[in-house]
């Protein structure tokens, strides 16, 4: 608050307030006095009156300085400056409609949305404008939009872009509405109303050089702020799978942004169909977290998790990955069976795969002969191994069309094996040619290098069991045509002869991966089988290749108003985008070496890629901005402003006027205390 003069120099004429004094001091009594009868009996009377007018001529003294004191101060015309809560509303010029359509805008209060009321407020104020008035409205609720490319005069049409706008999924995009309404006004200035509830931590903040370009330009921003009283919400910040009882566990964590403590359920929605449930206790302004188990037998796929809150239901649901939780059907093709398990080709295998039998290691091995292939299901087995089966000709087209839409594959060889036939029957499989069964120098066999623990395959084996493959050995082994790695075709194992060991290629949806060696426990091929780190690498070898993911190779996480693009094999159908309700959605394709294939999400909830019928290619989970759910207001468009010019929310109070009226009631006083001076003292 500051006080300032239009007409300094007018202070000079202070000085006239000494007339009154003056006056007062100069007032004279005869100098010669002349006894006189009657008057000597009065001397009394003349002493009670003289001290009553004591204080009645100071009083009409500080009347008549009062009086010259406000003339001289309205001459000087002050003006008493105060803090404003946001610029005034004029109505002339230009104006722009700022609509805050973004997802905080559906909390409700008193029984209507935030929107609703913003709706009504720009309604009334759009109504008050004179005809004729250009108007502009943008919305900013996710990526910021004009409702025209320049103002408009049909007042009508503004009216119903309005009535129309509701409150969506997207987040704040106050930068973009400001420079669409700085757009608008092509340089000229206007005012700027912003309906909006200034929810969300930096977004109003990083509006700032918008807010300065305008103010820059002559133009206002006058925020029309609508709000709950007080703001409340609860949502989901994040879920994620890890291990623990039964199928594991889900960890939630949930926050509370209102101002008192409640308890509310909380329920988790896995990919089967089935709900688990339980009751929440937050603290005010606090978080929580949630821990449920999850079934020993899961199917893979995006989980939600919802949240029963009654003020601002659009950020309920929150979307996550959920990896197969128990068994993962592998069906197990032995080409050498043997008299007895033991000396079955898939005994150590099979092993490996279920070490501590049944569902328990989350594979399900189905172990049959060659002939059993028939059993295949897509919508069962997620991973074949083909073990030293000699002649793989009759079920070749089908292990083809299992890997190209999405299966994976293993492939080791052993005595059954012949490069021929594998070449002309498995060449669409197959990484690389085989040459020939070959022998390592060395009779003690050849070891395994030390596999590179930067490829994904192996990551898991950098916290240990890294020098457990270095004890793998092969007595026996094929050799490969010479081949090029590529971005299909990639070489993952080698012996420490230099000889491939692991190598994959991607056909279609799926993978092959070719063990050049044996799997079995044989001294004339490979004792690899029985070194300790064989059943996590044929554990995690199966994982890698889907199966304990449903066969889902592609995983995403993706936002309501933000694109999301996924590289895809450029092979097969055309893959279409299934929305979180099963409806088709469109979607923008490029081809090249890989497909391309981006949308932008406008709900949150889980969205797939593929073809009716198939397997899903591609899981996208996607959510709300985080940002959005925090209903509080941290910043103000108002703090903006002054922090940048604080002279622009200031209000001007001209004390001219109030000071005329100050003077003319102080003449009237003095008049009047004059006038019942005389009266009184005449009576006297």
């Amino acid at each position: 608050m500051s006080l300032s003069l239009a007409v300094p120099l007018a202070l000079l004429l202070g000085v006239l307030v000494a007339l009154p004094i003056l006056a007062h001091l100069t007032q004279q009594r005869p100098v010669d006095r002349q006894p006189f009868g009657a008057m000597l009996l009065l001397r009394r009377l003349v002493m009670r009156l003289e001290r009553r007018r004591r204080f009645q001529d100071l009083l009409l003294l500080l009347l008549r300085a009062l009086a010259a004191l406000a003339l001289i101060l309205a001459a000087a015309r002050p003006e008493l400056s105060v803090p404003a809560d946001a610029p005034e509303f004029g109505g002339q010029g230009a104006v722009v409609f700022v609509l805050d359509d973004s997802l905080s805008m559906a909390q409700t209060f008193k029984g209507r949305t935030l929107m609703a009321r913003a709706r009504t407020d720009a309604l009334e104020v759009l109504e008050s404008l004179a005809p004729g008035t250009r108007i502009g409205v943008v919305r900013i609720g996710g990526q910021a939009q004009s409702m025209s490319p320049d103002l408009v005069v049909e007042h009508g049409r503004a009216a119903r872009f309005i009535d129309t706008t509701d409150a969506g999924y997207g987040g704040t995009d106050l930068v973009g509405g400001l420079l669409r309404a700085r757009e608008l006004l092509a340089g000229e200035a206007g005012e700027v109303l912003v309906f909006t509830d200034q929810a969300g931590p930096g977004v109003v903040s990083a509006a700032e050089k918008e807010i300065a370009a305008l103010v820059e330009r002559g133009s206002s921003v006058i925020p029309r702020i609508v709000q709950a009283k007080p703001p409340k919400n609860v949502a989901i910040l994040s879920a994620s799978y890890g291990d623990g009882l039964e199928g594991g566990s889900v960890r939630v964590e949930i926050a509370n942004y209102g101002p008192d403590a409640i308890e509310l359920p909380v329920t988790l929605a896995l990919p089967d169909g089935s709900e688990i449930t339980a009751f929440t206790e937050l603290p005010a302004q606090g978080r929580a977290s949630e821990r449920f188990t999850v079934p020993s037998a899961v199917p893979g796929g995006v989980a939600t998790v919802t949240v029963d809150d009654p003020d601002l239901a659009l950020d309920d649901h929150f979307a996550f990955h959920l990896p197969r939780v128990g068994a993962s059907r592998v069906l197990v093709v032995d080409g050498d069976p043997g008299r007895t398990p033991f000396e079955s080709e898939v005994y150590f295998l099979e092993r490996a795969l279920a070490p501590w039998g049944g569902l328990s290691g989350g594979l399900l091995p189905e172990t049959v002969s060659p002939s059993g292939i028939r059993r295949l299901s897509e919508s069962e087995h997620r991973v074949v191994f083909l073990a030293n089966v000699e002649d793989p000709g009759a079920f070749a087209p089908v292990l083809t069309e299992f890997v190209q839409q999405g299966g994976g594959l293993v492939i080791s060889v052993g005595k059954n094996v012949t490069a021929e036939r594998y070449n002309e029957s498995l060449k669409a499989l197959l990484p690389a040619p085989l040459r020939r069964a070959s022998s390592p120098l060395d009779v003690e066999g050849v070891r395994l290098s030390g596999p590179d623990l930067n490829k994904e395959l192996f990551k898991p084996f950098a916290a240990g069991g890294y020098a457990g493959f270095s004890e793998m050995t092969a007595f026996r082994y094929f050799s490969l045509e010479p081949f090029k790695e590529s971005d299909k075709v990639e070489i993952l194992l080698t012996w420490q002869d230099g000889s491939p060991a692991l190598v994959e290629r991607k056909v279609g949806l799926g993978r092959v991966l070719l063990w050049t060696s044996s799997f079995d426990y044989d001294d004339n091929w490979s004792h690899s089988a029985v070194q300790a780190v064989f059943m996590p690498f044929i554990q995690r070898l199966v994982g890698s290749l889907g199966g304990d993911s449903a066969g889902v190779k592609l995983r995403a996480q993706g936002q309501v108003g933000q694109r999301v693009e996924l590289k895809l094999p450029n092979v097969g159908p055309e893959p279409r985008l299934f929305g979180p309700n099963g409806q088709e959605l469109p979607s923008q394709l490029a081809r090249g070496q890989t497909l391309t294939l981006s949308f932008v999400p406008k709900e949150p909830g889980a969205y797939q890629v593929g073809t009716p019928g198939q397997p899903p290619s591609a899981w996208i989970a996607a959510n709300v901005s985080p940002q959005e759910s925090d209903v509080r207001v941290s910043e103000t468009i108002t703090g903006i402003q002054r922090a940048i010019d604080p002279g622009l929310l200031e209000r001007k109070i001209p004390l001219g006027p109030v000071s005329l009226w100050v003077a003319l009631g102080a003449l009237l006083a003095q008049a009047l205390l004059s006038f019942g001076l005389g009266g009184r003292d005449a009576e006297a």
